[in-house]
């Protein structure tokens, strides 16, 4: 009996030996496979697509009928380089459009965050909208200002 118990532990210590090594290979296996998932998922940060509109001046109408001017100037961010290339195309057009937004801007409404928010909102409507036409998909992001003086 005592040969029967030895044999048993001669062929059970090297197999779990082997189900030991198999199961760190395994745990090593799906470790170093999220590791690579992971880093594959983290992708670089996306290069910011910008199209300078160049700055404007335009007459603003006033609460009190007084002159009253905005001189403004932004960047359009956009999502891809087909709705750059657009815009870029069709510029002529489009400051032709924001001037006609622009200047149509109450003074008072512009001189607080709402009201620049608003005007921004606005801008990218009427941008959805003149490119609508042209590519259904236009990724148009926001709007960037660089300059803003209403005096």
């Amino acid at each position: 009996m005592p040969t029967t118990t030895k044999k048993i532990w001669l062929w059970f210590i090297p197999l779990a030996l082997v189900a030991a090594a198999a199961s760190s290979a395994g745990v090593y296996t799906y470790v170093m496979r999220e590791r690579a998932h992971t880093q594959a998922t983290r992708t670089a940060p996306a290069v910011l697509l910008l199209v300078n509109v160049a700055p404007m001046t335009v007459n603003l109408h006033s609460a009190n009928d007084e002159p009253a001017m905005l001189y403004v100037g932004f960047n359009l961010e956009v999502g891809n380089e087909a709705t750059r290339k657009l815009l870029e195309l069709y510029m002529p057009k489009i400051r032709s459009q924001l001037l006609t937004v622009l200047s149509g801007q109450d003074s008072t409404a512009l001189s607080t965050p709402e009201g620049k928010k608003a005007l921004a909102a606005r801008i990218l409507e009427l941008l959805r909208r003149a490119l609508s036409t042209e590519q259904p998909d236009a990724a148009l992001l926001g709007v960037l200002y660089t300059d803003f003086i209403v005096q």
